[in-house]
């Protein structure tokens, strides 16, 4: 038998942290083990985080973590490195193949912290991924979407993302994922208002003002919204706005300050805070962007869907 040949050795990984939208979110009551179940139409988008990762052949890992200096809100990474999901992707990564990855990680963050959209998340999946090509582990899609489940449920989604499905019906706790490719490209406002929801205080304020939410949310609905040729401009639904509204007021008073400014539906992605716009196409989108900062002073970014998976 002829000796197989050696792969070349990757030297750098350079990926894209793409944010989740939801357009579509129905969730159920909690279950037995504290967690809702949720029926959602997830999104992957443009707009994300920068991750490089290198070897670092001399070790130990090395993490350099802060907001793009083009990051529509910039923020302070006051969190400790230990509780980040990047670094913690890396170590349940190390962990599971039983030996040392030793990188040097530089993540750039546009996505807002605790802003809805998933950004520790996609940098989690990021790094799994990243990882996976950068040691030549060969990990399967469905292994990392296993892995990626004992950090959240957004980074499973994202893991698929990244590599095949950026658009998704997700179902269950998170850990089922059906493909729902969208065939024209969604082109979404993104508003950042001044303001942080808490995901944990706004799911206990959904107890509170859903006490008759079904045991297993309707997925009827959100395949079908997923599976329209056109997603019109009032079509995203979420269950949890009333929650996020009741636990965040302030919230609601810039969603009201956002429709008295373009007089379109404002929508909430996940639990908040991050607001946005369904636009008509990339123009409208660009307009309706405008006007917004222009009358709100609110920061906006004019982003769409992506069609690809960035890591194929």
């Amino acid at each position: 038998m002829l000796p197989q040949p050696q792969r070349a050795r990757v030297n750098r990984v350079r990926l894209s942290c793409p944010a989740k939208v939801n357009l579509a979110l129905r969730v159920g009551r909690a279950a037995s083990n504290g967690l809702h179940p949720i029926a959602s139409w997830m999104i992957a988008v443009q707009f994300g985080d920068e991750l490089v990762m290198r070897p670092a052949d001399d070790g130990p890992s090395r993490f350099d973590i802060a907001f793009h200096r083009d990051a529509p809100v910039r923020q302070p990474v006051d969190w400790p490195l230990e509780k980040d999901l990047a670094f913690r992707a890396h170590a349940l990564l190390e962990q599971h193949v039983g030996r040392p990855l030793p990188v040097e990680l530089t993540l750039r963050k546009r996505i807002p912290a605790r802003a809805g959209l998933g950004g520790g998340s996609s940098d989690a999946a990021a790094v799994l991924v990243g990882l996976n090509r950068l040691f030549t582990l060969d990990l399967s899609l469905n292994r990392l979407t296993r892995l990626a489940m004992q950090l959240g449920s957004d980074v499973a989604f994202l893991v698929s993302a990244l590599t095949a499905n950026p658009s998704a019906v997700v179902t269950g706790f998170g850990q089922t994922i059906e493909s729902a490719p969208c065939e024209r490209p969604i082109h979404l406002v993104l508003i950042f208002p001044p303001v942080t929801c808490d995901t944990a205080a706004v799911y206990r304020a959904f107890d509170l003002t859903a006490p008759n939410a079904p045991a297993s949310p309707d997925k009827t609905q959100v395949h079908a919204l997923a599976r329209a040729p056109i997603l019109q401009q009032d079509a995203p639904i979420n269950d949890l706005k009333p929650a996020a509204l009741h636990a965040c007021p302030e919230l609601g008073e810039k969603l009201a300050q956002v429709e008295r400014a373009i007089d379109l539906p404002v929508h909430v992605t996940g639990s908040g805070s991050t607001l946005f716009v369904v636009g008509a196409g990339d123009t409208h989108a660009h307009q309706v962007s405008g006007r917004i900062t222009e009358r709100t002073g609110m920061p906006t970014i004019v982003t769409r869907t992506i069609t690809t998976p960035p890591c194929q």
